[in-house]
């Protein structure tokens, strides 16, 4: 089947090109710098005027140094956040070429789409908005009402679990970790909805047909091929969700967060989008690369906005602002790359996840000089 998928791309790629609306690496690169610059810009002016309104006592807790200090200043990086999100989605839709209608490949067959690349840019801005929503609003939830001491809360899936079976209740940590799956979920079937056909071996094959393949898993249905998107969705969803958690696990010092997700975005996804977007295309990448380059460096931009008042410890983003952040970076990771890629990331997270439960990241950190170098700079009160 990978052969058949492989195919149908390259024929994909032969009648459409990957990116039918940002099909210039200038442009691209435009709308890159855009993004992050006026996120950036705005989330910076917003909490200056958000500073004193979000000094109530309910918003209010103690860092790691025990001052305390305004703890979810990452409902700055979500209104930011969405509202480049939102003017970005409608700049792409405005360039050229916006008409070229998709190709739709399906193992063994091929389709043609009534779907324009203007409706998948809709379908991922809507899917953006998505991750940035739900993983905020379950992030708020537990920053708001979860441990009130932040930095003693339970850390990972594992104390969320333990946490809410000794409190023999559903904790809002757990109710994090749960729903941030289902929304990842949604995120990822919203965003790949017919989609062309992403790299390599990752056709996506239909809105519909992981439906269909939770029928044939339970025996109701007789479609195998639709297995193919079903496992699609949830590695997708896997890859999100690590990824929102582990910006979570990184969140223990001022501006840490930000600067992992702001090296995720310039190591891998800003190359790919540039790639994606030019004449020269060394390895497959999947058709909405650029789009959600564009969408991820908004979230990191918005974050950028705040580091300087966040080093100076004057606020911390919570788990509002970095997850959301993460579950972006895992998206723009999924539509980029090929299924063996995001086998590899989901690897990787899923051991990063996993190791935070025996072995703390701060401790690590503080043992290697470069990162404690570049984990410290910027910050007054770590020097």
């Amino acid at each position: 089947m990978a052969s058949v998928a492989a195919t149908a791309r390259t024929r994909a790629m032969t009648l459409v090109p990957p990116l039918a609306l940002i099909t210039d690496t200038t442009q691209a690169g435009a709308l890159l710098v855009a993004a992050f610059a006026g996120s950036l810009v705005v989330a910076a002016l917003l909490w200056r005027w958000f500073s004193v309104r979000m000094s109530r006592d309910r918003w209010i807790r103690p860092n790691y140094r025990g001052q305390p200090i305004v703890a979810v200043s990452g409902l700055v990086v979500l209104i930011a956040g969405s509202v480049a999100v939102a003017i970005t989605a409608a700049v792409i839709i405005s360039l050229p070429a916006g008409e070229i209608q998709w190709a739709v490949f399906v193992p063994g067959q091929s389709v043609e789409s009534a779907r324009s690349p203007d409706s998948a840019t809709i379908a991922g801005g809507i899917a953006a908005l998505v991750l940035l929503g739900g993983f905020g609003w379950l992030g708020y939830r537990d920053d708001t009402r979860g441990t009130p001491d932040g930095h003693n809360a339970p850390s990972g899936f594992a104390g969320h679990f333990r946490q809410s079976l000794r409190q023999r209740a559903f904790t809002t940590g757990l109710q994090k970790a749960l729903g941030g799956f289902v929304v990842a979920a949604v995120a990822v079937q919203v965003a790949l909805w017919s989609d062309p056909g992403e790299a390599g071996d990752n056709a996506r094959t239909g809105s519909g047909d992981w439906f269909r393949a939770l029928l044939h898993v339970l025996g109701l249905g007789s479609d195998p091929d639709a297995m193919w998107s079903l496992t699609t969705l949830g590695r997708g969803a896997v890859i999100v969700a690590l990824a929102a958690n582990l910006m979570n696990l990184l969140d223990r010092a001022p501006g840490r967060a930000t600067k992992a997700a702001g090296a995720w975005w310039l190591v891998w996804i800003a190359p790919a989008a540039l790639l994606a977007s030019g004449s020269f295309r060394p390895f497959d990448l999947g058709p909405d690369t650029a789009d959600w380059a564009v969408w991820s460096a908004a979230a990191v931009g918005a974050s950028a906005g705040l580091l300087r008042s966040e080093l100076a410890e004057q606020h911390m983003q919570g788990d509002t602002g970095v997850n959301p952040l993460g579950a972006l970076l895992g998206m723009a990771t999924v539509v980029a790359y090929s299924a063996a890629v995001e086998w590899v990331v989901l690897a990787i997270l899923a051991v990063l996840n996993l190791a935070s439960e025996r072995w703390s990241f701060s401790r690590i950190i503080d043992a290697v000089p470069p990162l404690r170098w570049l984990d410290r700079l910027g910050s007054p009160y770590r020097n």
